[in-house]
C-alpha cells in the first residue's frame, strides 16, 4: 500500500467518523456527549491531524529521494 492510498484510507476513516459522530451529537446534549467529545473525538482528531502531516513529510521525502537517486516510479 503506498502512502497515498494510506492517506486517502484514514481521510475516509476520518470523515465517516465525524459524519457518524455529527449524527450522535445532535440528538446527544448532556457532559457526558461533552466528555466523550473532549476525551475520545477531539484526541483522535489531533492524532489523525499529526499522521497525516506526517504521511505529507513522507511523501515529500520520497518524491525528492526519487528525484535526486533518478526514479521516476511513483
Amino acid at each position: 500500500m503506498s502512502l497515498s492510498d494510506s492517506k486517502a484510507r484514514m481521510m475516509s476513516s476520518h470523515r465517516d467518523l465525524m459524519n457518524a459522530w455529527h449524527r450522535v451529537s445532535e440528538a446527544w446534549h448532556d457532559d457526558t456527549a461533552r466528555h466523550f467529545r473532549e476525551r475520545s473525538i477531539e484526541p483522535i482528531e489531533r492524532s489523525l491531524r499529526s499522521a497525516m502531516n506526517a504521511l505529507d513529510a513522507m511523501e515529500d521525502t520520497l518524491r525528492r529521494v526519487r528525484s535526486e537517486c533518478g526514479d521516476d516510479a511513483p
